[in-house]
């Protein structure tokens, strides 16, 4: 898909890989998570609902003040296949106006041309290049896992989520995946452009 949408950013940097979580804040998952990244000495890119942040303002001042970035993920967690161009307008600059960045993830990866035309001219579309299905309830944590080992690579954006669907799981995945980009030589990095 790199090469079809060019202008959009689905790669890091050489010898790093991106950690990246969507559609939080959560209020049980992003207080561990920021504990958990701390711990580690590793900063990340989030990219969050509008509709979250107005709910927990306090995790964007303490994820900005940490050294993290925060890309807006949309107000509200909607497709762009569902949405007119004015509807996507409001909703990508409510979350915008928010987040206060110019980095921006949409939802499912959805975009029309009129849309991503919209997108690129406020700042950077970032989509992934390994997506965990951690929000898969059909694929287990080890089989999550496995994966990681087996395709992780170097420059890869890696999408998490902070929702309702991996809160009963994120707390055993993020540690080992942190443990498997370790063990391929690999450092952290955050998206930027």
């Amino acid at each position: 898909m790199a090469w079809i949408f060019p202008r959009r950013i689905w790669f890091g940097t050489n010898g790093n890989v991106c950690l990246t979580f969507d559609d939080g804040p959560h209020p049980e998952i992003t207080p561990w998570l920021l504990d958990e990244l701390r711990s580690h000495n590793i900063k990340a890119t989030f990219f969050w609902q509008g509709c979250n942040i107005e709910k927990y303002p306090e995790f964007l001042k303490r994820a900005i003040d940490e050294g993290h970035i925060v890309g807006h993920h949309g107000f509200n967690h909607q497709s762009g296949k569902e949405l007119s161009f004015e509807e996507f307008k409001s909703n990508f600059e409510k979350s915008r106006m928010l987040v206060k960045s110019n980095l921006f993830r949409p939802p499912y990866g959805d975009l029309n041309r009129k849309q991503a035309k919209y997108a690129l001219n406020k700042g950077e579309v970032v989509m992934w290049s390994w997506m965990s299905y951690d929000f898969d309830s059909t694929i287990s944590s080890k089989e999550v896992l496995q994966k990681a080992k087996n395709q992780i690579q170097n420059r890869d954006i890696l999408i998490f989520h902070e929702n309702e669907k991996t809160i009963h799981r994120i707390k055993e995945i993020i540690p080992a995946i942190i443990q498997i980009i370790h063990n391929k030589g690999l450092n952290f990095a955050l998206v930027e452009k």
